[in-house]
């Protein structure tokens, strides 16, 4: 009988999988981030108690970018499921810029300094679109987000 954490079992689990889990430094930032609690319930957790939750859910074009992921507790987890919550676009912006202010969103292969990118983003004021990555806005720029990094940039007539 094979148990489940075997490296071979574990490498088929991981194929049938649609995302790669956050790595754990993430996932420590994501708890830290939000106090320690579960998002949802508020109710104190350690750290091998929790879950993450993907706030916008993956089955409908959510990523594991740290903005769209909550510190969880397992009975919240699986109440949610895959709800989208009403209030989503308010809640991925402000986690989408207290990520931007702790620098886990940075600019991948572009012409602009991370610190002049930064700035930019911090006036990010509303999410455009929602597809394989989250496309956000400013009133002079929009900005392409896949896997915590700003691949493109585009700068709005004006």
């Amino acid at each position: 009988m094979k148990n489940w954490y075997k490296e071979d079992t574990y490498k088929s689990y991981k194929s049938r999988c649609d995302f790669v889990k956050p790595g754990n430094k993430d996932k420590l930032y994501i708890y830290q981030r939000d106090l320690k609690r579960c998002f949802y319930c508020g109710k104190k957790l350690k750290f091998h108690q929790i879950t993450l939750d993907h706030y916008f859910p993956v089955s409908k074009g959510g990523t594991n970018d740290v903005f769209n992921l909550v510190t969880c507790c397992k009975k919240c987890n699986k109440l949610k499921a895959d709800f989208l919550p009403e209030d989503y676009e308010a809640v991925i912006l402000k986690l989408f810029l207290t990520a931007v202010i702790d620098d886990k969103i940075i600019g991948k292969g572009l012409n602009i300094d991370n610190k002049k990118l930064k700035k930019e983003l911090l006036n990010v004021n509303r999410i455009e679109c929602i597809t394989d990555r989250f496309i956000f806005q400013s009133n002079s720029m929009r900005f392409y987000i896949k896997d915590n990094y700003v691949t493109k940039v585009v700068y709005l007539g004006g």
